[in-house]
């Protein structure tokens, strides 16, 4: 396949920063700030001391890569992929790592506080602060002893295993975060959000909670002797959870919603639920939200999924045959090995407010989603958006592509 310009660039500064490294003459410190790379694959590249600030690296291919002491200061690595990669000492001041996996990386020492971006305005500076995000990203394993997160979002990121002893981690949002026997001895948590954090095994000998908002956190079977937490706040009282809603209900309620247009019912809201195995083919869940939600091995086949939400959704080996997903939003979803097979993928016909055509059209958008070994034989993938996907050993037999955004596909060895 044919690299993209991104990648070709990429590769040209890449050359250049070798002969840096390694003291050769004419080589030059990669000096790539504010470049659009995208989805480029660097896998296994040496990167240490780079200077990337404020790069768009959405998407990426990063697994192994030296980023060691690099300066990736305010830059966006949503939805990469850096699975053991060394960013020790990293200056990444309110970098952007959005759904991005970083299992089994190494963060000693990194700097993710807040980074203030400077502008020019008639005469005078302006600053805005920016801090380091990892929403809903994986840093399962990863090594963050001493490294400095203050102020960051991790709302949603699973830290299972993860070490982050004496870590700065103060004002700090772990809000859902699951972090399962993960080891915060003598880590800095002041004024620090917990909320609904799965600690299950977690180690917290020594570590400063003062502050830190705990709201239906369970604790029981932790040794908290040497945890601090003066002013922390458990309200309200951890009491068990009340039970969740049928699913089925919800469904119900929402096909109502749609037969009535909104007037009665209400609609889908399935953000985040475990819906393995589930039996929904058919349904309509057009509309519906299904954010992040566990889809794996799930039967959707001939469901309506027209304009339905399935950002960062695991779709792992469901049956979507036949399924119509016109206008469907799965941007960084999970579909490996998905069957797709004549499915309907177009885009929507946008109307106006008063229910006129508008002209405009809303494409199925799979952008950054992980599509490898999926089937759409004979699928219409009509004008459908698959910037940055992975499309490793997909298959298209007879499918329709015609309008297909393909910018920086990724389709690995």
């Amino acid at each position: 396949m044919e690299k993209s310009a991104q990648q070709t660039n990429f590769e040209e500064a890449m050359t250049e920063h070798l002969g840096y490294l390694m003291g050769r003459p004419g080589g030059r410190r990669m000096d790539a700030r504010s470049r659009e790379f995208g989805a480029i694959d660097a896998r296994g590249r040496n990167l240490s001391a780079a200077v990337l600030s404020g790069v768009n690296l959405i998407g990426a291919l990063l697994q192994d890569c030296d980023l060691s002491m690099a300066d990736i200061f305010a830059a966006d690595l949503s939805f990469a992929d850096i699975t053991g990669g060394n960013l020790r000492r990293v200056d990444a001041r309110g970098a952007r790592f959005d759904g991005a996996l970083l299992r089994d990386a190494d963060l000693r020492g990194a700097d993710f506080r807040p980074g203030q971006s400077m502008q020019w305005d008639t005469g005078a500076t302006k600053g805005s602060d920016r801090t380091a995000s990892f929403r809903d990203a994986n840093l399962d394993r990863a090594e963050l002893k001493g490294a400095n997160l203050e102020k960051a979002d991790l709302t949603g990121a699973s830290m299972r295993g993860t070490k982050m002893a004496d870590a700065e981690m103060g004002a700090a949002i772990l809000a859902n975060a699951d972090l399962t026997g993960a080891n915060l001895e003598g880590a800095k948590l002041k004024d620090a959000v917990l909320d609904g954090a799965k600690l299950k095994g977690a180690v917290l000998l020594g570590c400063d909670l003062r502050g830190a908002s705990l709201r239906g956190v369970i604790l029981d079977g932790i040794d908290l002797k040497t945890t601090i937490l003066e002013g922390a706040n458990f309200e309200p009282p951890l009491v068990p959870p009340a039970p969740q809603i049928d699913v089925r209900t919800i469904l119900s309620q929402h096909k109502t919603w749609i037969a009535t247009g909104g007037a009665q019912g209400s609609r889908a809201i399935l953000d985040d639920r475990d819906l393995t195995n589930m039996d929904l083919r058919g349904l309509d869940l057009s509309a519906a939200s299904l954010n992040r939600a566990n889809l794996a091995r799930s039967d959707l086949s001939r469901a309506l999924m027209r304009l339905t939400s399935m950002v960062q959704a695991n779709l792992t080996d469901a049956n979507l045959t036949l399924a119509d997903m016109a206008g469907v939003v799965l941007t960084g979803a999970v579909l490996r090995r998905a069957d797709l097979t004549q499915a309907r993928l177009t885009p929507v016909d946008l109307k106006d407010a008063a229910g006129n055509a508008s002209g405009r059209k809303f494409p199925a958008n799979l952008s950054n989603a992980i599509l490898s070994h999926a089937k759409f034989d004979k699928a219409n993938l009509t004008g459908a958006v698959l910037r940055g996907a992975d499309i490793t050993r997909a298959s298209f037999q007879g499918a329709v592509t015609e309008g297909m955004d393909l910018s920086d596909i990724r389709k690995l060895n």
